[in-house]
């Protein structure tokens, strides 16, 4: 029979051993969670060794930049046009405010799938520290929502086309994904809604216009050395929008109304005759065509604006070069002379200018460019339209 004093004995805890202490730096390897679940790290692109080749967009995010595309949003501020410049002239076109978010998701081997989004307040031109998607992507990782920033959406009626805004911002959050073509723009045509359709396309910026964005360039140079225009700026991406597997069982249980109505109305009314119609003679595109074509003049009215602020730009460099040209060559020249006077010769003036005008940035000409023709295109596209319905 065991005694009390070994029964108390054996339910106490065993006696530390001090010799066997295992170090702090194997505590922290064995307590560090990983990344990734384990069944994922085959499938998420952790290295970023892969190009993003599709994008499926979760219908939440989808409403959310529906839903964003028409709030009554405020003007931008002043800050966040370009300060070496002219301010645009006010036209239709650039009074409609460009409503810009942050898109969260994951890259899963190719495929980058958006599962959340956040709208950017007005003005709003950064994502580094301190700024507002900064604070936000902090209480969004202490909930433990996707707090993983893939790339930028924008609602905007200039054509579809990207602007100087949201390119930057893409840039951006191309940096952080480390520069190889992972970071995603969702580009939402608002224009096209005055004609009942719906536009969503999604992009990722080009080759050449990843490294200007490497950069921080976007000087004549180096779009020459890369080739960038406003059809190599970005580059396409297959466009899927998928809903959660509850929203689909839902769905799926919606029937369609039954057609049985109509077929006996149509058997009872096919002796008598009907009234002559007119709808023929109505103008199918009352609005929308005139909108398009409103638009396209005020590109047209800010690319001009743009073009004339980097000629005087341009012409401003081209005489700030030739003014200091001048007063090395007077100062050499003075000096000749002193020196054959047997006099103290002037301090030399260095060949390169002193905080010269900076070579104007000509993101924003290729933005309008492609606006212009984007919204060319699409008048020409209602245009046909509305000539097809006028003989059908």
């Amino acid at each position: 029979m065991t005694s009390m004093a070994a029964a108390l004995a054996a339910s106490l805890p065993a006696a530390i051993s001090r010799t066997g202490t295992p170090q702090p730096s194997s505590i922290q390897q064995q307590q560090q969670p990983k990344q990734f679940p384990q069944r994922l790290e085959g499938v998420v692109d952790v290295e970023a060794a892969r190009e993003v080749e599709s994008v499926q967009l979760n219908s939440l995010v989808f409403l959310k930049m529906m839903k964003h595309s028409t709030d009554i949003l405020p003007p931008p501020p002043a800050n966040t046009l370009q300060q070496d410049r002219n301010a645009p002239p006010p036209t239709a076109l650039s009074s409609h405010t460009d409503c810009l978010g942050v898109l969260l998701g994951l890259d899963m081997d190719g495929v980058m799938e958006v599962e959340d989004s956040f709208a950017l307040p007005g003005g709003e031109t950064s994502l580094g520290a301190n700024s507002y998607s900064d604070r936000l992507l902090t209480h969004l990782r202490e909930v433990q929502t996707p707090d993983s920033p893939v790339g930028i959406y924008l609602s905007t009626r200039n054509g579809g086309f990207a602007t100087r805004v949201s390119i930057e911002l893409l840039s951006a959050v191309e940096k952080a994904a480390g520069g190889r073509g992972k970071a995603i723009l969702v580009v939402h045509d608002a224009s096209k809604s005055n004609g009942g359709d719906l536009s969503v396309k999604a992009f990722r910026l080009g080759d050449g216009a990843r490294e200007a964005a490497k950069l921080g360039k976007w000087d004549e140079k180096t779009l020459t050395e890369n080739g960038i225009t406003s059809s190599t700026l970005l580059s396409p991406l297959p466009l899927t929008i998928t809903s959660p597997t509850l929203i689909s069982a839902f769905l799926s249980t919606l029937t369609a109304p039954s057609s049985e109505p109509e077929r006996a109305l149509s058997g009872a009314s096919s002796s008598v005759a009907l009234p002559p119609s007119f709808s023929p003679l109505i103008n199918p595109t009352p609005s929308s065509l005139t909108n398009y074509l409103q638009n396209t003049l005020d590109s047209l009215t800010l690319h001009s604006h743009e073009a004339n602020n980097i000629a005087f730009l341009t012409r401003q460099i081209a005489r700030e070069k030739v003014k200091h040209e001048q007063m090395v060559k007077d100062r050499e020249e003075e000096n000749i002379k002193r020196r054959k006077q047997g006099l103290s010769e002037f301090p030399s003036i260095p060949k390169e200018i002193k905080n010269p005008t900076k070579e104007p940035s000509r993101l924003e000409m290729i933005c309008l460019n492609g606006t212009t023709e984007g919204l060319a295109k699409n008048m020409a596209a209602e245009a046909g339209k509305g000539l097809v319905r006028s003989y059908l």
